[in-house]
């Protein structure tokens, strides 16, 4: 049996919810859940189904809920009806009323319980978007009310500032490299999450919304296919390199995921203008996150950062090594210092 060191970290995101722990030797130990739900009635039919089957699901007062894979692998077998999402933008979805009993449940499932006393658990919280009215603190503390009622200590991180961690940019300058400074992305189904940092210390912190999910959302209308389905070919069949223009679903996917980019590196640049920042060499930009996860997608993002007035000199944009991971990885570095701290 595998032995952590202690710290553990859960990124709660969207589309997905990974938490990651280290082993005594540094490895990273991943383990991730789609977070969404196929609905069912309750009926003696959806009860014989769920009783015969190994899905993972919970029953509210009306309703089944299929949780993760199991989800989209239902939906896509039933061929009718729709994934349900208990987040929406990054927060809590308003519009679903159990969506924080459901997303607690889903949470509990894959984070279990403390291995030491009071451990320290690092959750990633979105920043507020620049683009829309919205504040994550009902989000936040919902969450961190229930973690600690679990037995960890509880705090949130922003997940752009965990690639700074977990991938050590560094800025050239002419006094040499300058570490953990540079620009993240976390590209994620809700928003894009964005950070500015220098040296480790988090500068400017914000977020974009329609990020991956509106992608899906629009080609959905443009070509009448199941969001389920389009979700599918994003992830098995799309390279941004060599995509298919014969192919409905991968031509919209190619010019919303331009739309996507173009406007989250527009609304970047003009953020970072508004507060006048300033970084005395040429930055390095990291990127993940499961949007950007499609061949080609470093390519384009590349191309429209250089056409692009992008305040800062850029040397060079990295994929992260681990982008659908990235972020769990470098809140769980965060947890595990935390646990130091407390140790000291």
């Amino acid at each position: 049996m595998e032995k952590f060191k202690p710290g553990i970290s859960v990124d709660i995101g969207t589309a997905n919810i990974v938490t990651t722990r280290q082993t005594e030797d540094g490895t990273f130990v991943n383990k991730y859940h789609r977070n969404m739900l196929y609905p069912l009635d309750v009926t003696d039919e959806s009860k014989d189904l769920l009783d015969r089957s190994n899905y993972l699901y919970i029953k509210t007062d009306d309703k089944y809920y299929v949780i993760g894979d199991d989800a989209l692998n239902l939906v896509n077998a039933i061929g009718k009806g729709k994934i349900v999402r208990p987040m929406q933008n990054g927060l809590l979805n308003p519009d679903l009323k159990e969506s924080s009993q459901l997303l607690l449940y889903i949470i509990k499932a894959i984070v279990g319980s403390p291995i030491v006393e009071n451990e320290p658990i690092r959750f990633t919280c979105p920043a507020n978007p620049i683009d829309k009215d919205a504040d994550n603190l009902f989000h936040q503390m919902i969450i961190t009310n229930f973690l600690n009622k679990e037995g960890f200590v509880a705090k949130p991180i922003n997940e752009a500032t965990c690639l700074i961690y977990d991938n050590s940019p560094i800025m050239k300058s002419e006094g040499g490299d300058v570490p953990l400074t540079g620009i993240a992305v976390s590209f994620g189904a809700g928003m894009a999450n964005i950070c500015l940092a220098l040296k480790g210390l988090s500068l400017v912190e914000f977020s974009c919304t329609k990020s991956g999910d509106n992608i899906d959302e629009q080609v959905e209308k443009v070509t009448g296919i199941a969001r389920n389905k389009i979700i599918k070919i994003k992830e098995k069949l799309l390279d941004l390199n060599n995509t298919d223009m014969s192919d409905r679903v991968q031509a919209a996917l190619s010019i919303y995921y331009d739309e996507t980019i173009e406007r989250i590196v527009h609304n970047m640049g003009k953020k970072f203008k508004d507060i006048n920042s300033e970084m005395d060499g040429e930055i390095e930009i990291i990127v993940a996150g499961g949007t950007s996860m499609p061949k080609g997608f470093i390519n384009r993002f590349e191309a429209v950062i250089k056409k692009s007035s992008f305040p800062f000199k850029v040397y060079r944009i990295r994929h992260s090594d681990s982008p659908f991971y990235s972020v769990s990885q470098g809140a769980c570095l965060r947890a595990m210092s935390d646990y130091q701290k407390i140790k000291k």
